[in-house]
């Protein structure tokens, strides 16, 4: 399968805790230890998104799915990713991972993507999410603090018990064990 993983990078994510985005990388971290990366196996895409001072989005793709290719370089690499800080515009985000990560997708073979989010966007996720959607990306949205449900609800695929997971910064890493299976049969 090939994996993508948008991750917001707001200022509201480390404003409770300065650990909140170290938490993310550990939850991407444990999620790639648990499956097999490789070429011909599960590849894993990148991006971070915000928003400047001036309202403009700041979308960033971190690597594609072809930059690593074993586990401890995917680890490395997630680790290394900064965290930016500004505003959320998550509709603006799901347009550049149709646009400029899930067209280098392997046709015929599951496309995931697990947006994980902590707050309101600045832009609407309905459409850029129904796009994306429509190319074959299967889309789990994952919200930690103060995510809103109707806007993880308007990007996840259906059903929406199988692929919408709201929890708290702290649990995030906890979560690998019930996430794993809607991962898997996502695709």
């Amino acid at each position: 399968m090939d994996l993508g993983f948008l991750i917001d990078s707001s200022g509201s994510i480390n404003a409770a805790d300065k650990h909140n985005f170290q938490r993310i990388r550990d939850f991407i971290k444990g999620f790639i230890k648990a499956v097999v990366i490789g070429e011909n196996d599960t590849r894993i895409a990148f991006a971070t998104y915000s928003g400047s001072g001036n309202f403009e989005p700041n979308f960033k793709v971190r690597f594609n799915f072809t930059a690593y290719s074993t586990t401890e370089s995917l680890m490395n690499a997630v680790q290394s990713i900064p965290y930016d800080s500004g505003s959320t515009y998550t509709g603006g985000a799901l347009t550049r991972m149709r646009t400029d990560v899930f067209s280098a997708a392997r046709q015929g073979l599951p496309a995931i993507l697990i947006v994980l989010t902590d707050g309101k966007s600045h832009d609407s996720v309905k459409v850029p999410a129904s796009r994306l959607r429509d190319t074959g990306v299967h889309i789990i949205s994952v919200g930690v603090g103060d995510a809103v449900y109707s806007e993880l609800a308007d990007m996840a695929s259906d059903p929406d018990n199988g692929n919408i997971f709201d929890v708290t910064f702290a649990s995030l890493v906890n979560l690998l064990e019930s996430f794993l299976p809607s991962v898997c049969k996502g695709g």
